[in-house]
């Protein structure tokens, strides 16, 4: 995978010798549907993911790399799956100069991973990151791999100031998050991936950029949420049965023939009493 992304990593190391992408720009990203991968470097769209609806994403020329994307998955049948996603959103200049920030905690099953991306050429302080293979591999580390700081103004942190490599400084930031979850033969997983310059509450995976000396307004946060969903199942909490046979009368008109069968019964017992004993004497 490394391979197929090294134009990406070319764009990349471009983008930090010009310094001149604008922020919140979406750089690249890859999802996972239970082991199979699509990423731009393979020439992939978000049309190329099954199941994938991209109509509340911005995905404008330049792409902003805001918005939702809902993954419907429906297997069909029961079984284990995974299904995740990461983007790479820098919301800095230069790109290197970020940080990341876990908000809350994460959900029963969910994983997670900051880091640089496996293909930066100016990751001086953390080397290469496992981000992009570990979310191929359905295994994110559930780790913030760069937690930098906000004393890194002058973008001379560490290796970027020609010191030691330092694991607190600053760094390109990439974000991922997926699902583990068991699904019946009638269930399908409903998936959002949200990414916002606000913070949705909860959990979220923070990408924090710095520019001139101050922290920049234009963070971006990845959250997501997974649901569970029946496909033609009884939902009923009286339980759902068979519809009875044709021509058979529902209970409810069972119990009218009945009250209207007896009323007539007795009806004809007083018609017949009435003759014997009251009737006209000729």
């Amino acid at each position: 995978m490394l391979k197929i992304r090294i134009g990406l990593a070319v764009i990349a190391a471009g983008i930090t010798a010009t310094s001149a992408f604008a922020t919140t720009s979406l750089q690249d990203w890859e999802i996972n549907v239970n082991g199979t991968t699509y990423f731009p470097g393979a020439g992939d769209t978000f049309s190329s993911v099954p199941g994938l609806d991209s109509s509340s994403f911005n995905q404008s020329n330049p792409s902003t790399g805001l918005g939702t994307l809902t993954l419907t998955f429906s297997p069909g049948a029961a079984a284990s799956y995974y299904l995740g996603a990461y983007f790479f959103v820098p919301s800095a200049t230069p790109a290197y100069n970020q940080f990341g920030v876990v908000n809350g905690s994460a959900a029963a099953g969910q994983d997670y991973q900051i880091d640089v991306p496996e293909y930066s050429q100016s990751s001086l302080n953390h080397g290469a990151g496992t981000i992009v293979d570990n979310l191929a591999n359905s295994a994110l580390d559930d780790t913030n791999s760069v937690p930098g700081g906000t004393d890194n103004f002058l973008k001379n942190c560490g290796a970027n100031g020609g010191g030691a490599a330092t694991a607190s400084c600053n760094d390109w930031v990439s974000a991922a998050t997926g699902f583990h979850f068991s699904l019946a033969a009638d269930q399908e997983e409903v998936i959002t991936f949200t990414l916002s310059t606000t913070n949705p509450g909860g959990f979220s995976l923070e990408t924090v950029g710095i520019t001139g000396s101050n922290v920049d307004a234009d963070n971006v946060f990845l959250s997501a949420s997974a649901a569970t969903e029946c496909i033609g199942c009884c939902v009923n909490p009286n339980g759902c049965g068979p519809p009875p046979p044709p021509g058979v009368p529902e209970p409810a008109s069972l119990s009218l023939a009945a009250m209207a069968g007896a009323f007539l019964m007795l009806a004809n017992r007083k018609r017949l009493n009435f003759g014997r004993t009251g009737g006209i004497k000729r």
